[in-house]
């Protein structure tokens, strides 16, 4: 199928995009929607990043965080379309290692942060999402509870799906400073490839280049090959690049099978002539038809398109630092970003009488009105396979303890397969803590946040208040300790 996208890609990088207007308006890095009818974003703001020359990339603008609601009987749920996407939290991460607590507070997405990290929740029923809900003292405010929202995503079965993946490296000259990283990404995905996974891929730089295209995980050697020889040098005429992934994507199309283009490339792209819609709805129409889009931004100077890019094309946006991070998508999170097993997934919390008022975390962004949680044809997030999302609450009850506190949640996501909508209800929160490193882990990446961005409602919370409460059991991987030394330095920085 020959795509007919002339100047297309080209123009819609060079353009960027009007965030929710685009997309589905509520992934977006830089999409900023209106819930509720008040305006909770830097009132209105369409220049969604300030460029800071000492450093040399993007970051959104300051987002006016969530304020506590009072709950009465007309005003009693909250509604969030959902989210896999970690991506602010590598900018943020980035920022702090440049020294810039500036960036880094402007990056701050709790939402993202929390996504960022596994968890040992598990979803062994049939439904696709489950919720788990749990509630304990809130660290930053002795008054207040912690109520933990978390869902989970069951396990891909993929013993019998295959693989169609296009890949699309940008190797222009700018890309020069990060390609040996861009090489062994790709060599770690090559690595993990199966057997039956079919592979192409695709370069662009002056002009866009079929490298090779059609090979199975068999044949992980000439694929290694093809990578080893890939250079960095020339234009970037990206258009004519996605033009060749998209097609190579329809011919080798496997019905039933997991069809994607992974876009690498660090997001300085030249400039063109048609403005980005054009691209944006190309992508979100590919995406209807069965080839989904992933994008990796290695230093990525255009942030935003990329996130809308990936959230178009129903898969997610990722930001490539350091080998650490390229490890965790490569060979930990690729895998599961491949299969998304809920679409258009939602969820709702309805509060009980015992709640005087609430404060979601985060999620600004991504709020939605009753009618829209309510209607199966509003586009919200997709859900990639064995994640786990979870959205903090910080509430105000009326009795002194919670002991017949209960509040109700309802998912709604569709069947990507069978576009089935289907509803999933949680009726009351345990008052103890199930997974005590999990949640108190959670609490721990939303202080930090809280402290960083100087929050009105950060109560107690401080770096010192933070570390003193970490407990290094709870430590328990690579990423979690990365995280704790993240926090150390933040504090040195602010002596």
């Amino acid at each position: 199928m020959k795509l007919k996208i002339r100047h297309l890609f080209l123009g819609f990088l060079a353009t960027g995009l009007v965030g929710c207007a685009a997309g589905n308006g509520y992934g977006g890095y830089g999409g900023y929607y209106n819930p509720k009818g008040n305006s909770n974003y830097n009132n209105g703001q369409s220049n969604y990043y300030q460029q800071q020359e000492d450093y040399g990339y993007e970051y959104a603008p300051e987002v006016i965080e969530n304020p506590f609601v009072n709950v009465s009987e007309e005003n009693k749920t909250s509604n969030v379309s959902l989210t896999s996407s970690a991506f602010s939290y590598s900018i943020l991460r980035q920022a702090i290692n440049n020294g810039s607590l500036y960036n880094a507070k402007r990056s701050a997405r709790i939402e993202e942060m929390l996504n960022y990290f596994s968890y040992g929740y598990v979803n062994d029923t049939d439904d696709a999402l489950v919720t788990k809900l749990e509630l304990d003292a809130c660290p930053w405010n002795n008054e207040h509870y912690l109520a933990s929202v978390v869902v989970k995503a069951k396990p891909a079965i993929t013993e019998n799906v295959k693989n169609n993946i296009v890949i699309l490296v940008d190797k222009s000259g700018s890309m020069n400073s990060v390609f040996s990283l861009v090489k062994k990404s790709l060599h770690t995905l090559v690595d993990n490839l199966g057997e039956n996974d079919v592979v192409s891929i695709v370069s662009y730089a002056s002009t866009g280049k079929i490298e090779c295209e059609g090979l199975t995980g068999k044949n992980k050697t000439k694929l290694n090959k093809v990578i080893d020889g890939l250079e960095s040098r020339g234009g970037t005429y990206g258009e004519d690049g996605i033009e060749k992934a998209y097609n190579l994507a329809y011919k080798y199309f496997i019905n039933g099978g997991n069809n994607r283009v992974v876009l690498l490339t660090d997001g300085d792209f030249n400039i063109g002539k048609v403005s980005g819609k054009d691209l944006t709805d190309l992508i979100k129409q590919k995406a209807a038809d069965g080839v989904y889009l992933t994008c990796c931004g290695y230093r990525s100077n255009n942030n935003d398109t990329l996130y809308t890019l990936a959230d178009n094309g129903n898969g997610n946006a990722y930001y490539i630092d350091d080998e650490l991070e390229a490890t965790k998508v490569f060979e930990e999170e690729l895998g599961k970003s491949l299969y998304v097993v809920a679409k258009d997934a939602k969820c709702q919390i309805e509060f009980s009488n015992d709640v005087a008022s609430y404060r979601l975390l985060g999620y600004e962004t991504r709020q939605m009105t009753d009618e829209e949680f309510e209607d199966d044809k509003k586009d919200a997030g997709e859900i990639m396979s064995d994640h786990t999302t979870v959205a903090l609450y910080e509430l105000e009850l009326k009795a002194e303890t919670p002991e017949n506190f209960f509040f109700k949640t309802a998912l709604r996501y569709k069947d990507p397969v069978t576009e089935q909508n289907k509803e999933v209800i949680n009726t009351k929160a345990d008052v103890s803590v199930s997974r005590r490193a999990d949640f108190d882990f959670a609490s721990y990446v939303a202080e930090y946040a809280l402290t960083l961005t100087e929050s009105q409602y950060k109560g107690t919370s401080s770096y010192t208040h933070l570390l003193e409460r970490i407990n290094d059991e709870y430590i328990n991987d690579k990423y979690r300790d990365d995280f704790k030394a993240m926090v150390n330095k933040t504090q040195q920085m602010n002596y």
